[in-house]
């Protein structure tokens, strides 16, 4: 009995050796990588639903950014329009209030030059009356002085001759009978000459006089229609100031509205990254307990056909092509024709299969040893949470979803959750 006790225990410990045996061969049998434990795909279903709604209420804010933004642009246009309308609108009052300044000046000056003109009239004409007045009676002394000369003449020479004392004093007689006519006969031509221009003078002063006069009246009828115009100057600048302060007070509530909404939006962002890092962390966590799952092994194969070997943006820092700011791009990204086919890189387990507002539809692919790659923009996603893949397997469709500006695949690779150079585990074609 104990002999056959022992021979029980022998063979016991001979099974046990050969099954320790046979297991060993078979793990030289089998592939490394088809004995790596499967990386536990972390359940983020509630997590990503919340993510997924902070992404929702970003979205939205961000619309509502943009929204904010276009009203105070508007509003912020309208107001300096407005400001240069008061600015032009101050300038021709200026320059109104200067020309009616100087027509009233003119005015002023061209009714003193008529006044004068008036006075000097009036003093020229009595002048002329003078002049007329002295004439008329010279000449009728003249006149009757060769009326009584020429009916007397007879009697004149014969006293003249017989009054003479001798002949040379007959000569000087006549001499100043004859002296006398002349006299008179200057005189008379003296004051025609200065009755004429006296008339010349007078003639021009009703020249300058008739000039002042419809002078005068222009101005007068151009100064009520620069009144009018200052009037409606004034009209335009009392409703222009009005329309400013209301505009300013338009412009500053809808800049305060874009400064709350930009605060907003920021908040959210930082909620949404946090919501993302957090998701991150608790991926890299899960990758962390299953460390002892080997890395699948090999080089990384092109997420697409070869011969879309192109990439249009690097793993650098670069300027947001939708949003402008400066960003660490985080992958490269390789141009395709719209429905493109985009494969796994190597085999693994899909860790993430969703829509995010930035990647747009992607799939986040495990292949062991905190070794992950990312897909991102596609049109159509083919495969789904936990679901294993190969190398080279289909696994979505290119697209421009999400913060896209054209077809294209984002491809990120990351160690333990952070972002490397995709370059340095895939070779470009």
């Amino acid at each position: 009995m104990k002999q056959y006790q022992t021979n029980k225990k022998r063979r016991a410990i001979r099974l046990g050796i050969i099954l320790a045996a046979a297991v060993l061969l078979c793990s030289y049998a089998v592939p490394k990588w088809s004995l790596a434990i499967p990386v536990a795909a972390y359940d983020a279903t509630q997590d990503r639903q919340a993510l997924k709604k902070l992404e929702e209420e970003l979205a939205a804010l961000r619309g509502s950014r943009e929204q904010a933004n276009s009203e105070y642009e508007q509003a912020l246009a309208a107001y300096n329009q407005t400001k240069a309308d008061i600015a032009a609108a101050e300038e021709l009052k200026i320059s109104l209030d200067k020309e009616i300044l100087a027509l009233e000046t003119e005015i002023a000056k061209t009714q003193e030059l008529l006044n004068t003109y008036n006075e000097q009239l009036v003093v020229y004409g009595e002048a002329i009356s003078e002049k007329q007045s002295e004439i008329d009676a010279r000449y009728q002394k003249f006149i009757e002085r060769v009326r009584i000369n020429y009916e007397d003449s007879f009697t004149s020479y014969v006293e003249i001759v017989l009054s003479s004392a001798s002949f040379s004093d007959l000569l000087y007689r006549m001499d100043i009978v004859a002296s006398l006519l002349e006299y008179d006969k200057r005189v008379l031509k003296a004051l025609d000459q200065s009755k004429k221009d006296l008339s010349v003078i007078q003639n021009d002063y009703q020249v300058l006089q008739y000039n002042a006069q419809i002078t005068l009246e222009q101005l007068s009828e151009d100064m009520p229609k620069l009144e009018e115009k200052r009037k409606q100057n004034e009209a335009l600048i009392i409703q222009l100031e009005a329309d400013f302060l209301e505009l300013k007070n338009a412009k500053d509530a809808t800049e305060e509205q874009k400064a709350y909404i930009e605060e907003q939006v920021k908040k959210k962002e930082a909620q949404v990254t946090a919501a993302e890092a957090e998701i991150n962390r608790k991926i890299r966590e899960a990758q962390e307990r299953e460390r002892l799952a080997n890395y699948v092994g090999g080089a990384l194969g092109w997420p697409c056909d070869i011969q879309h070997r192109v990439i249009s943006s690097y793993f650098v820092s670069r300027i947001n092509p939708v949003y402008g700011y400066l960003e660490n791009h985080n992958g490269i990204d390789i141009p395709l024709p719209y429905g493109s086919p985009i494969y796994a890189a190597n085999a693994g387990t899909v860790i993430v299969s969703e829509y995010h507002y930035s990647y747009g539809y992607y799939v986040v692919i495990d292949h062991g040893g905190g070794i992950s790659t990312l897909y991102g923009h596609n049109s159509k996603l083919l495969v789904s949470v936990g679901q294993q893949v190969k190398k080279g397997q289909q696994i979505a469709k290119a697209g421009s979803t999400g913060t896209s500006t054209g077809n294209h695949c984002h491809f990120t690779v990351r160690e333990n959750g952070v972002p490397v150079n995709p370059l340095k585990y895939v070779v470009q074609p």
